[in-house]
Parts: C-alpha cells; structure tokens; sequence
C-alpha cells in the first residue's frame, strides 16, 4: 500500500537499512551502524551487511516462490540488490554458533517446503558468515574473535508461505494495529547514559563519550543474559528466542526498521510524529532516549525505512 526508504546522510548509497518486495516475502532490513575500530567493509558495515541480506532473500525468495501458498501478487520489488550469498555450515565462532542445527535451511533437498523461521535465520546469518572468508584484509579467524568488526544487521521478515513475521533483533511490526515491542535492555542502559552526559555537559559529544561502551555491547551480541541481544552477524544462536507473529489473510501488515521512533497506522503520520521530536528534542536524550540524536542539517537521526501491505 506505502512504503519508503530513506537514509540519513542523503546519498542511497549509504543507506545502510533495505527494503525487500518479492513473492514470497516481504523484508525490512536495518544494517547496524558501525562501532568498528578498523576499516575493512566498504562503504560500510552497515551497508555491506545490508546489500548481504537482500541477496540472501533474493535466493529465498526464488525458492519459496514456486510453493502454493507463496502469493504476493502486486508487489513489485523496489530496490536493486547487490553483494553476494552464500551458506557455510562451518562450526567456529566464540559462541558455539553451530549452523547446521537448522532443520529447514537452504540447503533443504524438499524444494516444496517453504523456509521456516530457523530456516531463515540460517540463510540470512550464513550469507553474512561467509563475507568473511572473502574479505582482503582480515582472515575468517580475526571476525571470530573481534565481534565488533564483524558485520552486524536486524531484519523482519513476513513470510506468506508461512503467514508468519518473524523478528531478527530490533526491527518493528505492526499487525492490524497491535505494536510489538523489540527494545533492547543494553540500547535503553546505554541512550541513558548518553543523556546523562549530555545533560551533565551540553557541549560535550555526547555520541564519542559512549562510543567505548557501544564497542564493548558487542560482546554481547547474541550471547544470553541480561544484555545479551540478538543480531546477524554470522554467529546467531540457533536456539535463540525469536518472536514469531501469526498473520492472517486481510491482516494489515506494517513493518518497518527502529528509525522511526513512534511507528504509527501511515507512513505520513510516523513521518510527522519523527519531525515533532526533531523539533522538540533533536539530541533525543528527554523522552525518547537514543544513543545518537538526529545529525546536524538532516532531518533524521537514523536511516528509516517503512512499508504497509495486506497480507
């Protein structure tokens, strides 16, 4: 019905969040922001884990096209894919990540039964294992241990084989006017403690004065506990607890990436509701708390990405 996708530097080329449209599924990816200390993906983590994503789909997607209950007719893709996919069952990593405990993944010899949400999240986190091994100037091993290099994104997923969304991290979804909250415990600990900065020292940068603790969450990436959290970066836990929401047919369907602060029932009216913040707390550290605030001359504070269909 509406859908957009926007990145905050202006140039789509940085966009680090995607927008995927085919047959059998419909996707928004969110490419995480980079915390890296090195310079090895170009033009940026975010967007090299992005473009990986969509490329993943794409496969699924060709896949999954072909069974009977995929039917998506109507939506046409709208975004052009690149980088590559691939799957890699191979069993390193530092948490015991083991991805050929997946029971319905890619490489499934019953073409005529659709993914599964572990079948996805295989797919999706074996494109990402394998950049790794291709990259020019680090080894797979060096990814293994340096999580805060390693390419990282969220993603939700709606399935019409399936009639399922399934949420990868923090993305959002809306279902017939029903949110489901995806808020990360170490995002809100750390959004606090920019505000306290901030507010302690308006002239302070607020962003560089957390940038060593942003650093140090990622060893909690995928890892249970109080601030663990779940991300594709190659090492997803296959037995991680993933939300699972049921869609019917004639279900209204809003999925969208965490640039938009208060996802509301349009396009238009989240839109607005993200400009009244700007205007109102462009450093995002009084209600709505964020672990960076919108950039200067820009009106968002993160790439943003929308979409509302019927199931």
């Amino acid at each position: 019905m509406e859908s957009q996708t926007v990145g905050k530097h202006g140039d789509p080329s940085l966009n680090e969040d995607g927008l995927f449209i085919g047959s059998a599924y419909v996707a928004v990816i969110d490419g995480v922001t980079s915390k890296a200390e090195y310079d090895l993906w170009h033009p940026s983590p975010g967007v090299v884990a992005k473009d990986t994503l969509l490329a993943a789909l794409r496969d699924c997607d060709a896949k999954d096209a072909a069974t009977p209950a995929a039917d998506m007719t109507g939506m046409a893709p709208t975004v052009e894919y690149s980088g590559s996919s691939g799957y890699d069952d191979r069993n390193d990593g530092d948490n015991g990540n083991k991805h050929d405990d997946f029971p319905n993944g890619p490489d499934s010899t019953n073409a005529l039964i659709p993914f599964d949400m572990r079948g996805m999240q295989h797919a999706l986190d074996s494109a990402l294992l394998a950049q790794y091994s291709c990259n020019s100037s680090q080894s797979a091993e060096f990814f293994a241990t340096h999580p805060v290099e390693r390419l990282q994104a969220n993603a939700v997923v709606y399935s019409a084989p399936r009639h399922e969304i399934w949420l990868f991290g923090d993305c959002q979804a809306i279902v017939n006017g029903m949110q489901i909250p995806t808020v990360k415990r170490v995002d809100m600990l750390l959004a606090d403690l920019r505000s306290f900065v901030a507010q302690a020292d308006p002239t302070a940068d607020s962003r560089a004065a957390i940038l060593p603790f942003l650093r140090v969450q990622s060893r909690f990436a995928n890892h249970p506990g109080e601030f663990g959290y779940f991300v594709f970066d190659g090492y997803t836990d296959p037995n991680w607890p993933i939300r699972i929401i049921p869609v019917k047919p004639g279900d209204e369907v809003i999925l969208a990436s965490d640039g938009y602060p208060h996802l509301l029932p349009t396009l238009a009216e989240s839109e607005t509701a993200l400009q009244e913040i700007r205007r109102t707390d462009s450093q995002l550290i009084g209600e709505y708390r964020s672990t960076k605030g919108f950039l200067p001359g820009s009106d968002a504070f993160d790439d943003r990405t929308y979409i509302r269909f019927i199931a």
